[in-house]
């Protein structure tokens, strides 16, 4: 049992007095309290690193809102000051690190939390998800620690539920010269079956906001079908905040109930009145003050010599923000993030750093706007002149990775082709010399997994683990970084070699029973009203199979057994079939045999025309995953693991699948 004596003053709280040590002067970071310090796995060696510890606790912050740095935090001003004019601010604290950190790797990696969840180890170590990893499936094979990476959580999202595991944070509440400041809030939500209560809190949306009177008349609720069609308003005397319990209704914030009953499938959308907004903008700069910490201060718990940060979906959205709000840069204007892995961001940021912040909202048609692009372009609409770089000086750019799915470009406005093409979709964008964009064809948002799992849709759940890809890339980021050595090429379709094409204009196999995405809503931004906001929908180009036909494609992709797509329309089982599941993917086998493919009409061919057997199948998928790895992709020790999988897809399928 030890502590850490740094410049900052930390808080060892392990059954002992706190411990003090003086605090730096322009210290962001102005204490750490360490909670609990326990040996990763028993004290188990990994690799040439050794042991490693895991460590949570708070860490406490104080911004100084004159800093330029601090200016674009929304409402700061309105939020209460100590003594020395700053405003102060905790955060939850999560590190898994070396025992001896001078033997470690030198790179703190921040797991930029999805709704407070840790998420590194399953993301690239195969692990099993756990927001507290304590067992060898929770390491996976211990990649990342192997290693020496140092992994770091910290918190940024005010609305994470407390006493739950979760990396959260709290903020001030702003105020109007201490009288609360209030404001409207809209909420939507989708019933996958037929209900008179509805937790509508849940999943998305948060109660951090509850309204200001259960009962005031002049709330609405809507109904409509779909995202974006005109809503139906629903009588206030037929609906109320509350809950059925034992045959009555019973006041709750969090729960609606409607008359009528809830329909599965139709849009509802509530508004109403609430009060006390946290400063949620200070989330971001808790994120950029613990990695300067981490980086600059050598005395700190886990000193690193470069910081990467990490994001997925929610966060991935967040870090495009980070980046074009300047929260790379410290409050002395000091380089703190040395590069970011993007995934799954789409082109969007989020409801991250405003008034009435809703960071846990999926930013479907309220995320895109511009500036899409890194490096500075015109947007022909506004004459604005503006990219997601705009705020970092020359020579502290970090390295950005963008790697993104096939949902972030089919998926409700998301529009991912923007990200390399321009506004107006008429031609191809060169990448900033600072950043690579990859699109992993054929993909869901969410990584899949063999079997298929059932998401409520028409089809099983698109199979594809692009956490191969991850693993490669993120091996490639971390060589640009310490050595200059250029990264693998950016892969994703494109407008110059037809294989990106308006969605009206992508041609489909006509499959019994396959309803294609030709009428779904897409291209869409938020900074613009009405007309002027429709964007180009500009999707990946399929073959005959109905199979994208450019990005990166992995060996299951590449060596298929299915049609995998990125939307997945909704079953009649859940209701309104002709929407699209948020973010979903398909899965849409091809048939067994000839015969199976003559007796169902369907014009791809079936898998025994395909390959001659099991070891032809796993052949060709060897060879499309040793091309990958030689251009860099994913990693040569991964291949026989990708064969392995593969074997698995290819029993279930023509041996354990008994559903058609």
């Amino acid at each position: 049992m030890g502590f850490v004596v740094c410049r900052i003053r930390v808080f060892v709280v392990l059954g002992i007095l706190p411990v003090l040590a003086p605090a730096p002067s322009h210290a962001e970071l102005i204490r750490l309290e360490i909670r609990t310090r326990v040996d990763v796995l028993d004290g188990k060696t990994f690799g040439d690193v050794g042991p490693y510890e895991k460590l949570r606790g708070t860490a406490h912050f104080a911004v100084d809102p004159a800093n330029a740095r601090n200016r674009i935090i929304a409402d700061l001003d309105r939020a209460p000051r100590n003594s020395q004019g700053k405003v102060e601010f905790s955060a939850d604290l999560f590190i898994l690190k070396p025992k001896d950190s001078s033997r470690g790797n030198g790179v703190v990696l921040f797991d930029i939390v999805n709704r407070g969840q840790f998420r590194l180890l399953s993301q690239f170590s195969q692990g099993e998800a756990a927001n507290d990893p304590t067992t060898e499936a929770h390491f996976g094979d211990a990649s990342l620690l192997n290693q020496g990476y140092t992994l770091v959580a910290v918190g940024w999202q005010f609305d994470v539920r407390k006493g739950s595991g979760l990396v959260g944070f709290d903020p001030p509440i702003a105020t109007d010269a201490g009288r609360p400041i209030t404001g409207w809030m809209r909420a939507w939500f989708i019933p996958a079956e037929a209900t008179g209560s509805f937790e509508y809190v849940t999943g998305y949306n948060t109660a951090a906001y509850p309204p200001i009177d259960l009962n005031a008349p002049h709330y609405r609720l809507t109904a409509r079908e779909g995202i974006i069609s005109a809503r139906g308003l629903i009588p206030r005397e037929d609906w109320q905040f509350g809950r059925m319990v034992d045959g009555r209704i019973v006041a709750d914030p969090n729960f609606i109930t409607l008359k009528s009953g809830f329909k599965p499938g139709l849009t509802y959308e509530v508004m109403y009145e609430a009060q006390n907004p946290p400063v949620q903008g200070l989330g971001l700069a808790s994120i950029r003050d613990m990695a300067s910490a981490l980086k600059y201060d050598p005395g700190i718990v886990a000193p690193g010599r470069y910081a990467y940060m990490y994001g997925s979906s929610q966060t991935g959205r967040l870090i495009r923000q980070l980046i074009h709000e300047g929260f790379t840069i410290d409050e002395q204007g000091r380089k703190v993030f040395d590069a970011a892995f993007v995934n799954t961001g789409g082109t969007g940021g989020g409801s991250f750093n405003e008034r009435f912040a809703r960071p846990n909202h999926l930013g479907a048609f309220t995320g895109t706007g511009f500036p899409i692009q890194y490096q500075t372009t015109t947007d022909a609409v506004t004459g604005r002149r503006e990219g997601l770089g705009s705020r970092i000086p020359a020579g502290l750019e970090p390295k950005i990775f963008f790697f993104d799915t096939s949902s972030e470009y089919w998926d409700r406005g998301r529009v991912a082709a923007l990200r390399h093409t321009s506004m107006d979709g008429t031609r191809d964008l060169p990448d900033a010399p600072n950043v690579r964009v990859y699109h992993v064809a054929g993909t869901r948002h969410g990584a899949g997994s063999v079997p298929p799992g059932d998401n409520g849709g028409q089809f099983r759940t698109n199979t594809i683990n692009y956490r191969w890809a991850h693993r490669g890339l993120l091996a490639a980021l971390d060589r640009w970084v310490r050595t200059g050595a250029e990264p693998p090429a950016s892969r994703h379709p494109s407008l110059s070699d037809g294989t990106l094409v308006a969605r009206r204009d992508i041609v489909f196999p006509a499959v019994p029973g396959v309803q294609w995405p030709m009428s779904v809503p897409g291209g869409y931004r938020m900074d613009l009203p009405g007309p002027l906001s429709a964007l180009p929908f500009l999707v990946p180009d399929v073959d005959a199979d109905g199979n994208e036909v450019a990005g990166i494609r992995l060996p299951e992709q590449a060596v298929p057994l299915a049609t995998f797509t990125g939307w997945q329309f909704r079953s009649e089982r859940i209701g309104a079939p002709t929407t699209t599941i948020l973010l979903g993917g398909s899965y849409i086998p091809f048939p067994r045999t000839a015969a199976d493919r003559e007796r169902s009409n369907d014009p791809r061919r079936s898998i025994e025309e395909r390959y001659a057997n099991r070891a032809d199948y796993l052949a060709k998928v060897e060879k499309a995953g040793n091309r990958l790895a030689e251009e860099g992709y994913i990693l040569r020790g991964d291949v026989p693991l990708i064969v392995e999988e593969a074997g698995r897809h290819w029993d279930w399928r023509m041996i354990g699948d008994s559903q058609e």
